[in-house]
């Protein structure tokens, strides 16, 4: 990807002000970057609550849920209880996750236990879907808009 400059010549000490702070913002996300964290952790925590994958299916009811009568994924609530957000790259990403050791046989399915004998279905909870990605947008623009005033 080339990068492109873009030079704007600025007649009036406020534009310039403002287009400055919103030069400041754009350099360095990370500010909005932590805030697109903390809003897709909780994105994620309602997936638990709805037991849904982004994609808006259904988890597959775990046999531990149906019969106790509980929820899928969230028997102990460690899981759950693990999702977290770090900015990374020098505040110009983000990334979600769990540091759990079977996080990721939940989201991507496979064999688990002695000698691999149980298959788990994929039960996705992390992702974004489009309301994530409509308020991630916000968030960009709103994190714009205050660099600019």
């Amino acid at each position: 990807m080339v990068a492109q400059r873009i030079s704007v010549e600025i007649n009036g000490a406020a534009l310039d002000a403002g287009l400055k702070r919103m030069a400041a913002t754009l350099a360095n996300p990370s500010a909005a970057m932590d805030q697109i964290g903390r809003y897709l952790v909780a994105s994620t925590l309602r997936r638990f609550e709805r037991e849904r994958a982004p994609d808006g299916k259904s988890w597959l009811k775990s046999t531990r849920a149906i019969a106790e009568g509980g929820r899928t994924l969230t028997d102990s609530g460690r899981l759950r209880g693990s999702i977290a957000h770090t900015v990374t790259e020098g505040g110009r990403a983000v990334e979600v996750g769990s540091n759990v050791l079977y996080a990721a046989i939940h989201q991507f399915g496979g064999r688990a236990g002695r000698g691999r004998k149980v298959a788990l279905p994929a039960r996705p909870y992390l992702g974004i879907d489009e309301r994530d990605r409509t308020n991630i947008l916000r968030i960009v623009a709103r994190a714009i808009e205050r660099a600019g005033t």
